[in-house]
C-alpha cells in the first residue's frame, strides 16, 4: 500500500489529542512545557496532525454541482462575514497547526537526545514540513496575504504580526513542501501517512489554485514520474473501494469508531426515500446533469448524439455511475416494450422520479410499492429529479443508514493528471503527448467496457483545450468538493453564483398522496405530468453550453420545465477571498481586513 491511510483508529483513542502543544499546563493535561519527554508523545503529536480540523474538507453545498434543498451556502447566497464559524475555525486551526508543526521541529535535538534514530526524525520533520506547507498554500487561497511565521512566535509577537504578502507565504508553502518530499517516503508498509508523492501532489494543487502554473505543472509531473499511482481500473468502483492505488490524501470511514465522510456522514440527505433517505435534499444540480458530454465527446448543445427527451442516453458513461439512472417516458426501451424495472433499481427499489409512477418495483420480492421517490406520492421527493449514486452502495443500508465505510479522497491521482493538463495548456504547451498521459486516460478508463470507443481529445487551440479540461474537470471530480475552488480561481464564480439555483415546479396538490386521477390534481402538477409524457422531464429542449461547461438554463424556466429554487449572490470586488476573522483583529490591531469586508 502507498498512500495516505488517517488512522482514525489511534487518533480516536489519543487522550492527548486536543491538549497536545498547549501553552496552559493543567496538570491532567499535556503541554509545550513537559511534553515531547519520550518517542511515544513525539510519534502522538506526529498522528494529531491527520485528522479533518487540520485537514478540512469543504462543505459539499459549495460548489455549482449539488443543489441544496433547504438554503444555499454562505458562499453563495452572499452571507458571509468576518464572524463566520468556517472562516474563523479554518483560520484559527491552520495556525494551530502550524505551531504544532514549528514546536515538533524545535524538539528534534531533544528527540536525539533521546535516543530517537535519524530515520524516524527525518519522518517527523517530513510530517511537520507537509502539514505547514500544505497549511499556507491554503492560507494563500483563501485569504492571499497571510500571517507568516517560520520559527515559532511568542504570544506578544503573534498580537503584534502583520500579514506578509501572498507571494512569500506562497514561496514559504513550496519550500516546506520541498522539504517534506525530500524527507517522507514514497510508501509505507502498515499505517499509511504522510508520503513524497502527496507532498508533490499538493505542492501541484496549492500552485495551480493560486495561478502559478509553471509550479503546479513541474510538481504534478514529479509525482506522474514516481510511478507510484495509478487509475482504478473502474470509474464507479474507485468510490465505494476498500483500497485504490489511485488514492493519495483520504479519509476512509469506519463504521466501528463511527467515522464518516462526505456523503457518507450525510448518507440520508443523498440517498432515495425507498432506501430510507429523505430523497436528494442533496442532488445534482442540473448545471451537472447538462455538463457531462456525449459520447462523441461534444457538448449536449453541439452533438447530434444528444437526445433532450432520453437525458442518459448516449452521454459519457461517468454521468450514470455518478447520478442514478431512469427510464424517461422516451426511452427506446419503454417505446419499444422490452423496458426492464431490474435494470433501474437502486438500493433495493427501482428508481423513478415520473410524476405519474404512483408504483415501483421492490427488487426483494418482486412486488410493486409505492413509489415515496416520485411526487406522485412524496412531497418531498427529489426536488429536481435526480440523485447521487456516486460513493453509495448497499453498505448504506447494511448499517442501518447511519454511514458507510467508504473513502473521501481528498486528492487522487486522476486530479493529478487534470492539475498537469491544466497547467501546461495554461503554459501553452499541451501537445498530444500531455493530453494521452492526462485526459484521455482518464476518458479510456470512464469508457471501459461499455463497447464504446472513448472519445479522445487531440491538440487544439488553447482555448478549445481550457473549455475541454475545465469540462473534464468538472464532470470527473463532480461531488468530491474541488467545485468551489476551480470556480474561485477561474474567476467564474461572480458569473456561477449570481445565477439561481433551480428545481422542478413543486407541483403538489395537497397533504394526500396522489390516487392517478389526473383531475384532483393542480393545474402545475398536471403541466408536470405533461411535460413527462411529453419528454420534457424535468429538463426540456437543449441549453446553451458556454466556453466553460456550463449550462445557461433560463430558457428551461422561461418554458415552463423547471423553476428558480433561490437566487445567488457573489460580490466579484469581495468575495474571492475570505474576510480575515473579526476575533483575530480585535487582539491584533496590526491585521488588515482584505478588500470590502
Amino acid at each position: 500500500m502507498k498512500k495516505i491511510l488517517f488512522i482514525i483508529a489511534i487518533i480516536s483513542t489519543l487522550t492527548f489529542s486536543a491538549c497536545v502543544d498547549l501553552d496552559l499546563n493543567p496538570l491532567s493535561e499535556g503541554s509545550s512545557g513537559n511534553w515531547y519527554s519520550s518517542q511515544q508523545e513525539i510519534e502522538m503529536s506526529v498522528n494529531d496532525f491527520y485528522r479533518t480540523s487540520f485537514f478540512p474538507i469543504d462543505d459539499m453545498t459549495w460548489g455549482d454541482d449539488v443543489t441544496a434543498r433547504n438554503s444555499t451556502s454562505v458562499v453563495q447566497n452572499g452571507t458571509m462575514t468576518a464572524e463566520n464559524g468556517t472562516v474563523a475555525s479554518r483560520w484559527q486551526n491552520y495556525y494551530k497547526g502550524i505551531a504544532r508543526a514549528l514546536r515538533l521541529l524545535g524538539n528534534m535535538e531533544n528527540a536525539r537526545s533521546l535516543g530517537v534514530s535519524e530515520a524516524d526524525i527525518k519522518q517527523y520533520e517530513g510530517e511537520a514540513y507537509f502539514y505547514m506547507g500544505y497549511a499556507y498554500g491554503m492560507l494563500a487561497f483563501h485569504w492571499g496575504d497571510a500571517i507568516l511565521d517560520k520559527t515559532g512566535m511568542t504570544l506578544d509577537e503573534a498580537y503584534a504580526i502583520a500579514r506578509s504578502p501572498k507571494a512569500d507565504v506562497l514561496a514559504f508553502s513550496y519550500e516546506c513542501l520541498d522539504k517534506a518530499a525530500e524527507r517522507l517516503p514514497t510508501s509505507y508498509s502498515g499505517v499509511q501517512r504522510a508520503t513524497k508523492g502527496a507532498a508533490l501532489a499538493f505542492k501541484a494543487r496549492i500552485a495551480l489554485w493560486n495561478g502559478d502554473n509553471q509550479t503546479a505543472a513541474t510538481a504534478a509531473k514529479a509525482c506522474m514520474d514516481m510511478d507510484v499511482y495509478k487509475l482504478h481500473s473502474n470509474y464507479r468502483d474507485l468510490f465505494t473501494a476498500s483500497w485504490s492505488d489511485e488514492w493519495i490524501f483520504f479519509f476512509r470511514g469506519d463504521v466501528t469508531l463511527k467515522q464518516y465522510y462526505w456523503a457518507a456522514s450525510d448518507v440520508k440527505n443523498c440517498i432515495a426515500r425507498l432506501a430510507g433517505g429523505w430523497g436528494g435534499q442533496k442532488a445534482p444540480s442540473y448545471q451537472l446533469v447538462c455538463a457531462y458530454p456525449c459520447t462523441d465527446g461534444k457538448p449536449i448543445d453541439e452533438s447530434p448524439l444528444y437526445n433532450p427527451k432520453d437525458l442518459f442516453e448516449n452521454r459519457d458513461p461517468r454521468m450514470a455511475m455518478t447520478i442514478v439512472p431512469f427510464a424517461t417516458a422516451h426511452n427506446k426501451s419503454v417505446i419499444d416494450g422490452t423496458y426492464n424495472p431490474e435494470d433501474y433499481v437502486w438500493l433495493g427499489h427501482e428508481y423513478c422520479p415520473a410524476p405519474n409512477r404512483t408504483t415501483v418495483y421492490r427488487a426483494s420480492d418482486g412486488a410493486y410499492v409505492g413509489n415515496n421517490d416520485s411526487k406522485a406520492r412524496a412531497e418531498h421527493a427529489s426536488y429536481d429529479g435526480f440523485l447521487f449514486k456516486k460513493y453509495i452502495d448497499n453498505t448504506f443500508l447494511e448499517n442501518g443508514r447511519g454511514g458507510a465505510p467508504t473513502t473521501y479522497p481528498m486528492l487522487r491521482y486522476g486530479d493529478v493528471l487534470l492539475m498537469y493538463a491544466e497547467a501546461m495548456n495554461e503554459l501553452n504547451q499541451c501537445n498530444q503527448d500531455v493530453l494521452d498521459a492526462t485526459i484521455n486516460k482518464l476518458r479510456e478508463r470512464a469508457y471501459a467496457g461499455t463497447g464504446i470507443t472513448y472519445p479522445a481529445v487531440t491538440t487544439d487551440s488553447q482555448s478549445n483545450l481550457r473549455t475541454i479540461i475545465r469540462t473534464e474537470r468538472f464532470v470527473e471530480l463532480a461531488w468530491e468538493g474541488h467545485r468551489y475552488a476551480d470556480l474561485i480561481r477561474w474567476k467564474l464564480a461572480e458569473k456561477v453564483y449570481n445565477t439561481p439555483s433551480y428545481f422542478l415546479k413543486r407541483a403538489w396538490s395537497g397533504s394526500t398522496s396522489w390516487n392517478g386521477d389526473e383531475s384532483t390534481v393542480s393545474a402545475e402538477y398536471s403541466q408536470l405530468i405533461q411535460n413527462w409524457k411529453d419528454g420534457n422531464y424535468p429538463l426540456g429542449g437543449i441549453p446553451q453550453i458556454d466556453e466553460n461547461g456550463v449550462a445557461d438554463l433560463s430558457d428551461m424556466v422561461t418554458s415552463g420545465y423547471i423553476v428558480v429554487a433561490s437566487e445567488r449572490i457573489f460580490d466579484a470586488d469581495r468575495d474571492y477571498l475570505w474576510p480575515v476573522p473579526d476575533a483575530d483583529r480585535l487582539i491584533n490591531e496590526n491585521l488588515d481586513q482584505n478588500p470590502n469586508w
